[in-house]
């Protein structure tokens, strides 16, 4: 995995460790974080060994969310303007292939929820904070809000965006953004937890399992859904991981991706 200046990957067997790291800027994102974490996720992606991502921020706090100084500048092309980098970022979470963990900690504001919302399970220390901190200071969260919607739903995402005020952790588990809440020294029991029985599964059907669900999501309720299920299961059962795993289950055995 190369180098980046902004972030830092580590590898521990089929589960990668995705940091945020600028502690000394709160973690905000920037241009050059925010494209470093598109490219790592694109390696990512296409790395057969990885099989679950663990999004954490170096230092005291998650995420500030945008870089202010990055936010009010100019850019140099179009593409890089914040609002399309910030859109591109959220989107490259969101439509990752593999299982996404968010670990929150400390604080995670404005931006930083596209990057929670987006994930497939977020875990929050009791003690974190999060904020949908922009109508404070007049701005709008346009570019988190598909995701953050899809999480917590119409009304409670308004309320939440309208607020602008610190949600406790208990309290955001409460509206959909964070799945588990956990004491601060057990984070690292529990995402031990998620992660190993996350890796313990079949990850080509894993990947499949996340295109079926985003694709049902969007779709009516009508004969033409009906038969697109009914194929993704008949593709499913045969491949070579559903020969095996049903094989690995009547033999009783573990199948070749848990060994």
């Amino acid at each position: 995995m190369k180098d980046y200046n902004t972030i830092n990957v580590e590898i521990r067997g089929h589960i990668c460790d995705l940091w945020l790291a600028r502690p000394e800027k709160r973690n905000a994102i920037n241009l050059e974080m925010a494209t470093e974490l598109i490219r790592a996720l694109e390696v990512i992606a296409h790395d057969p060994e990885i099989r679950v991502v663990i999004l954490r921020g170096k230092g005291k706090l998650f995420c500030a969310g945008g870089d202010l100084e990055w936010m009010s500048g100019g850019a140099t092309s179009e593409k890089d303007q914040p609002p399309k980098v910030l859109s591109r970022l959220f989107r490259a979470f969101y439509e990752f292939p593999k299982p996404v963990v968010a670990m929150v900690h400390g604080k995670a504001m404005g931006g930083a929820m596209g990057m929670i919302a987006a994930a497939d399970f977020v875990v929050t220390t009791r003690d974190a904070g999060f904020a949908f901190s922009e109508v404070r200071l007049g701005l709008v969260p346009a570019t988190i809000s598909p995701f953050v919607i899809r999480r917590c739903g119409e009304y409670r995402s308004m309320q939440l965006m309208l607020s602008g005020s610190v949600i406790p952790a208990a309290e955001a588990k409460e509206a959909g953004l964070a799945d588990i809440l956990v004491d601060a020294e057990q984070a690292e029991n529990e995402l031990d937890h998620i992660s190993n029985e996350l890796s313990g599964n079949a990850p080509e059907a894993m990947m499949k399992c996340k295109r079926l669900v985003r694709k049902v999501a969007d779709h009516a309720m009508n004969d033409q859904l009906f038969d697109f299920t009914a194929r993704v299961l008949d593709q499913a059962r045969n491949t070579d991981e559903a020969k095996e795993g049903i094989r690995a289950f009547k033999e009783k055995r573990e199948p070749y991706w848990r060994k």
